[in-house]
């Protein structure tokens, strides 16, 4: 029996919860699924493919929230991304090398644009919006993430950060920046 498409990302996601991206091959891939790793290939044609379907799928999960005010739509999928990068390891990593690899559809970029611009802002000021809230979530994430694989490796002792204390301060921030743009608006 062939592997899915599917199949090949859940791996890749296993793979990443066990060790980390350093241990995501596409040789260790193949033998985790019991084929060689030119049978890889049929889904994806080269590792970066693949990782930035992982991207896509890491973040797939995200649901637009058509409920409430603008700022407290933006929070809700800045969230949301969080969690779903925190579930699944080093994929903040993935995430921001897929998108600037332009191998991604970085559709959580264009979700909060378009959240921003229903607040009545412009093209230009919903981009930054997204690239704010974006940025946060996949900087501080990829902090996190490499703080617990040191942590776990024995590499360094707790940090004391507040990782979700930091992400809940920034946001804080970026939503009042949307939130005063939208009264401006509205005035």
């Amino acid at each position: 029996m062939s592997n899915t498409r599917a199949d090949v990302l859940a791996a890749a996601r296993a793979i990443l919860a066990e060790h980390s991206l350093a241990d995501l091959t596409m040789r260790r891939l193949a033998t985790d699924l019991g084929v060689r790793p030119n049978a890889l290939y049929w889904h994806f044609p080269n590792k970066q493919t693949m990782l930035a379907a992982l991207a896509d799928d890491i973040l797939g999960a995200l649901v637009p929230p058509t409920d409430g005010p603008v700022p407290q739509r933006i929070r809700q999928v800045a969230a949301d991304m969080r969690a779903a990068l925190l579930q699944v390891p080093d994929s903040a990593e993935i995430v921001s090398s897929a998108w600037a690899s332009g191998l991604s559809d970085r559709a959580a970029v264009d979700l909060i644009a378009r959240i921003a611009r229903d607040g009545d802002l412009d093209d230009t000021a919903a981009a930054g919006v997204a690239t704010a809230v974006c940025q946060l979530t996949i900087g501080l994430t990829i902090e996190e993430q490499t703080r617990t694989q040191m942590e776990r490796l024995g590499v360094t002792g707790p940090s004391g950060r507040d990782f979700a204390g930091e992400f809940a301060g920034g946001l804080d921030v970026i939503v009042a920046g949307v939130t005063a743009a939208v009264h401006a608006l509205a005035d």
